[in-house]
């Protein structure tokens, strides 16, 4: 089975500069951990409200002449009430830390049927276990205001128990699709912009401001099915977007690889998910280091004649 869905890179962390009338929000001032948590916070409640309007739209029947078994809409039922016990229990420990929880953004979900239902969420759980990741950097080692509440422990702990039930929600999906649920021993963490990147497109309105600047959005597809090419096509806007001396480069699991462009040739070993961006030269993109980066993310599924293309463009 081969789809392709316009929206794959779905958003994840509603951080990002929407509107320069909006107020610049400093949620826990300069400390580490609180801006950890709402990022988190940020991203659940983007889940939450995905989950919400989906299962609004669509009912049993529709799960079922759409080709799915019934109770896959039972799961998707369950996946949201986890993720509106996650909005409760960050907001509720930002609280407690004398910290402001990061107010709701306003979003938009391109959801014209299940079938792009499903594989949204699909791309939204694959790219939330990557945001966690990439944030947990941010959990400071310095945690005296979570100490002081006795929830230093606690604050390790729920992220670490929020990020296994996101791998899980992922697994899921990708079995539903016939690819796997486990295709690499390592997950792909995504630093703030990346992250913010993929956002963009489907936030409609926020309110407030932050510094997180996106990179610019790249638009990507496989090979076709049954092609012996490798190559990624690739596509975007702005200064770079035409040169002949850049590069793609690939994350998926702990690896990064790197092709020139003109072959972005898409790594064998790259056999479930993969974030594809395009730098400006051919050193290897870290958590730290991402100043070379041109244009991206954008999420693509591969499993040998499976495989889905994506985009991080509406």
């Amino acid at each position: 089975m081969r789809f392709s869905t316009g929206f794959i890179a779905l958003a994840v962390f509603a951080i990002v500069t929407l509107t320069t009338a909006a107020p610049t929000l400093n949620p826990g001032g300069d400390n580490q951990t609180m801006t950890a948590l709402n990022y988190a916070l940020s991203l659940e409640y983007l889940q939450a409200e995905f989950y919400k309007q989906g299962l609004a739209k669509f009912n049993e029947s529709d799960f079922t002449n759409a080709g799915f078994d019934a109770k896959v809409r039972d799961r998707f039922t369950q996946i949201g009430e986890h993720e509106n016990e996650h909005v409760s229990t960050l907001t509720s420990a930002i609280r407690s830390m004398n910290g402001s929880p990061v107010p709701m953004c306003n979003y938009s979900f391109p959801m014209d049927n299940v079938t792009q239902f499903l594989a949204a969420a699909q791309a939204l759980e694959t790219t939330g276990v990557s945001a966690y990741l990439g944030a947990a950097s941010g959990l400071s080692d310095d945690l005296s205001t979570a100490a002081a509440s006795g929830l230093s422990n606690d604050l390790v702990t729920t992220a670490a128990s929020i990020t296994t039930v996101e791998a899980r929600h992922a697994a899921y999906l990708n079995e539903l699709w016939g690819q796997s649920g486990m295709p690499y021993a390592f997950d792909t963490p995504l630093g703030p912009r990346a992250v913010v990147t993929l956002a963009t497109n489907f936030i409609t309105s926020c309110p407030y401001n932050t510094t997180v600047k996106p990179f610019a959005q790249l638009t990507a597809w496989l090979p076709a099915a049954g092609s012996n090419s490798t190559k990624v096509t690739t596509s975007f806007e702005g200064n770079g977007a035409n040169l002949n001396s850049t590069y793609c480069q690939f994350l998926f699991g702990n690896n990064v690889t790197v092709s020139p462009r003109d072959e972005c040739a898409l790594p064998q070993n790259a056999t479930g998910y993969v974030y594809v961006l395009v730098t400006k030269d051919r050193t290897p993109l870290t958590l730290d280091r991402d100043s070379n980066v041109l244009a991206g993310p954008a999420l693509l599924f591969n499993n040998g004649t499976q495989s889905t293309n994506g985009t991080n463009s509406a």
